[in-house]
């Protein structure tokens, strides 16, 4: 009889612990989820992959992994440890978007056209995500290795109906003040300002920067001790070089001008939205330069990190989304036949030899052209081919086509002597291009930290705002 009634009390007493361990997991799974998304995060970056593909980007990882023996962070750190996304790409007026539409959909959260920065389709002037974060109270930078006026950075700050207008664009900057601003385009602001932000037209536009309070960057060497309650920094006249071209005691690298940001931008404890664009990925594709692609993908990367090590300081005050715009070019490592080859007697299959071969590649197909000038001769392309394409071959026809400038073929209607030599790199690769422009793929985009989950599955890209937005306002997710 007794142990009948000891039986029952541990019953009860083992029933009773169940309930309580079942009620405090339920509980720590219930705030876990309220802390990830019903909390704003303190620090948010933003790094855009301009024109990247998931083809682009895992080219890139394989060539870290297959010849460096490295790990990528973007697909390691934020793709495996946070949430993966899709978004759609297309403008309101085309299936495939140009940078501009692409930017204000992710900055603004409504479709726009084809060439217009921060200006809904309808019309509508809304306030973007870095608009938004500055009335909560946020700081602000913005980091390009485009000019500082392109289209990406500028519809996260302006709202102007063509993305040439890079005046308004620079004007509207001043307007906004962020915190900090870096990237190149010196010799546009280094131009009488035409009355922006202060009516007088003698003055350039750096000169009205610092009298806002600015401190003027304009090299690597300054990038040490940075003081000031805002910064300016421009290092090139224009674009900024592709990282096969960067002098190393020139200008910054992304990663340097990354390192810089957050430095400053955590001196206090505002929190900060921190957008960071490599705008050389797409240059590099409209160029068919898969070499490019690949180092300024490994850059794009290495900057990332820095944001990753941080998160490991701040998990449950950060965000970081790694997103893209667009696609450009269509590039795919696939068969192919060496040089003139017809037929399957001659296929050859992309390898861990076509990775070396684009590694061993010494310059970009930009400083190529360079060199090559507008009418090359034929020792001319044998010089150059023996200085920066070791051990590459190139066809008698490519050949023939570079020196008689010749179009090879529709979708490479702009820049073909650039398509010419990104085809003599296929040829050597595998590493093979579709066309010179945008597509219509969807892209992705990768989450880790708090609101993480919001990003994740299939979705348009003016989601992406629409997320930032109610994460910035502390709206719960429906």
């Amino acid at each position: 009889m007794s142990r009948n009634i000891d039986r029952r009390r541990f019953e009860k007493k083992f029933a009773a612990c169940l309930a309580a361990v079942l009620f405090i997991l339920v509980s720590l799974a219930v705030s876990s989820g309220e802390s990830s998304s019903g909390r704003r995060p303190k620090f948010i970056f933003i790094f855009l992959a301009d024109g990247a593909g998931l083809t682009h980007l895992e080219t890139a990882r394989m060539y870290n992994r297959s010849l460096h023996g490295e790990g990528f962070q973007i697909v390691d750190k934020i793709f495996q440890e946070g949430t993966l996304g899709l978004i759609t790409t297309h403008s309101d007026d085309s299936l495939t978007t140009d940078s501009a539409a692409a930017a204000t959909a992710m900055a603004n959260g409504c479709k726009a056209k084809n060439t217009v920065v921060g200006i809904c389709a309808d019309g509508r002037r809304t306030l973007s995500v870095m608009e938004v974060a500055k009335k909560t109270g946020l700081k602000l930078g913005l980091i390009t290795n485009s000019t500082i006026y392109d289209a990406s950075p500028a519809a996260f700050a302006s709202h102007v109906p063509s993305r040439n207008l890079s005046v308004q664009i620079i004007d509207a900057y001043l307007r906004l003040e962020p915190d900090l601003l870096m990237g190149g385009g010196r010799e546009q602001l280094l131009r009488p300002s035409q009355g922006g932000g202060s009516g007088k037209d003698s003055e350039d536009f750096v000169t009205l920067f610092k009298n806002r309070g600015y401190a003027y960057l304009s090299g690597r060497q300054d990038l040490d001790g940075v003081k000031g309650p805002r910064v300016l920094g421009l290092f090139s006249p224009r674009e900024m070089s592709f990282e096969l071209d960067r002098e190393r005691g020139g200008e910054p690298s992304l990663t340097d001008m990354t390192r810089v940001a957050l430095e400053f931008l955590q001196r206090d404890d505002q929190g900060f939205v921190l957008f960071v664009e490599n705008e050389n990925v797409d240059s590099a594709a409209h160029l068919s330069d898969v070499a490019s692609v690949i180092h300024e993908l490994r850059e794009l990367d290495r900057a990332v990190g820095l944001a990753h090590e941080f998160y490991l300081r701040h998990s449950r005050e950060t965000l970081i989304l790694v997103i893209s715009d667009h696609e450009t070019g269509g590039l795919n490592l696939t068969a192919g036949v060496r040089g003139e080859g017809r037929g399957r007697a001659g296929r050859v299959m992309p390898s861990k030899e076509s990775l070396r071969r684009i590694g061993a590649i010494k310059i970009s197909i930009r400083r190529a052209l360079e060199i090559l000038g507008k009418n090359p001769k034929a020792e001319d392309v044998e010089k150059l081919m023996a200085d920066h394409f070791p051990g590459f071959s190139l066809s008698p026809r490519l050949k023939e086509m570079l020196i008689a400038n010749e179009i090879p073929g529709p979708t490479f209607y702009a820049d073909w002597r650039a398509a010419l030599l990104g085809a003599m790199v296929a040829q050597n690769t595998q590493a093979y291009w579709i066309g010179r422009g945008h597509t219509n793929q969807p892209v992705f985009v990768g989450a880790l930290g708090a609101g993480a989950e919001r990003f994740r599955g299939y979705q348009d890209n003016t989601d992406f705002a629409k997320h930032l937005f109610d994460i910035l306002e502390k709206k719960e997710k429906p």
